[in-house]
């Protein structure tokens, strides 16, 4: 009988330290990676505050500064990359420049390497890349991961205290996400990966514990790496699964939906941090200690937190599930309507208004 193996694909490297951009040669010469060409994606403030190490180490690459999350500027960057012969992207920065890296690089069938600035959400390392199309509406869509990703903890003191916080809601709804799951799979609704599950639950469980009973410090270094370890495991749980269902559920559901229908009010992880507990009231769940939680990391749990009123909360739990037909998860479970939605979120802000 043949050996039965899996091939996944994970960086070759993750290095979270204090100036540890400076390195990234002595890093690639161990890893063997010889590259000749790299192009360096980022913004000029971010090479301001630290990302010009990188671009010293290569001395003075190609470099190009991300405009927009676009297709459009992907794709121009591929073209690019693809006409001049560069054989690596090096993206440094926020959510914007690592995802239109991410794409880029995978039009342009080159390496890509991450390196993160603001610990705000879990695509850090992972093979989605979140872009506006042509029509202004963002999507999902599949990259390849990243060879490596080189974190420097104190680039990540500068990040605003508002993303560190939707970095922790953003990996604390693994919890929501693989409740979903197993009930998907119990349901007979969709395949269950175990290990991907159990990767993305322990990452989650990593920063829970950190953070629970603590008088916490967004701006402590060794906090930020284990919240940015967190994130990387996070995306490479989904890499393992194949999709974004280990960190997805009906949270992020609600999350897309509040994005379609009224952009711009809040922050993703802010949005699936009040979807994880919405989600855990719809299930019974004693959700007690979990708005303990998200009150001691100033995190929203009321849907006025998140700049919405009743009726616009209520018109994105209605439209939720249209953003991820493929999956079911609580929301598609109970199938709701405007009535029993409406009625849910009255007695959920009922409930919860003891804890405010």
């Amino acid at each position: 009988m043949s050996v039965i193996l899996r091939n996944v694909q994970i960086p070759l490297f993750i290095k979270i330290e204090t100036k540890i951009l400076r390195d990234i040669r002595k890093i690639m010469d161990e890893h063997h990676l010889n590259f000749q060409k790299p192009l360096i994606l980022s913004e000029q403030h971010i090479l301001e505050l630290g990302g010009n190490e990188i671009v010293n180490a290569f001395h003075n690459p190609a470099t190009v500064l991300v405009k927009e999350n676009s297709v459009a500027e992907a794709l121009a960057i591929a073209q690019e990359v693809q006409t001049k012969g560069n054989d690596l992207i090096i993206s440094i920065g926020g959510g914007r420049v690592l995802d239109v890296g991410k794409y880029a690089a995978t039009k342009a069938r080159v390496n890509y390497i991450s390196v993160p600035t603001t610990p705000s959400n879990d695509g850090i390392c992972s093979p989605v890349s979140v872009l506006k199309n042509e029509d202004g509406k963002t999507g999902s869509l599949s990259v390849n991961m990243p060879i490596g990703v080189l974190v420097d903890t104190q680039m990540l003191v500068n990040a605003p205290a508002q993303n560190i916080r939707a970095g922790i809601g953003d990996l604390i709804s693994n919890f929501s996400a693989i409740s979903d799951w197993k009930l998907a799979y119990a349901q007979g609704k969709e395949d269950m990966d175990d290990f991907a599950a159990s990767i993305a639950y322990s990452a989650t469980e990593l920063i829970y514990q950190t953070c629970r009973g603590l008088t916490l410090n967004l701006r402590n270094e060794e906090f930020l790496a284990k919240l940015t370890h967190g994130l990387i495991l996070a995306g490479i749980a989904m890499n393992i699964a194949g999709n974004s269902r280990p960190c997805s559920g009906s949270e992020h559901e609600i999350s897309h939906a509040i994005d379609l229908l009224f952009p711009g009010k809040s922050m993703h992880g802010l949005q699936v941090a009040f979807g994880t507990v919405y989600a855990d009231f719809l299930r019974k769940k004693d959700i007690t200690v979990l708005i303990g939680f998200l009150k001691s990391v100033e995190l929203p749990f009321t849907y006025v937190e998140l700049n919405l009123t009743e009726d616009e909360i209520i018109q994105a739990i209605l439209k939720a599930p249209a953003t991820r037909p493929e999956r079911y998860t609580i929301l598609e479970h109970l199938n709701m309507n405007e009535a029993t939605v409406r009625r849910s979120i009255q007695e959920y802000t009922e409930y919860v208004e003891q804890y405010r």
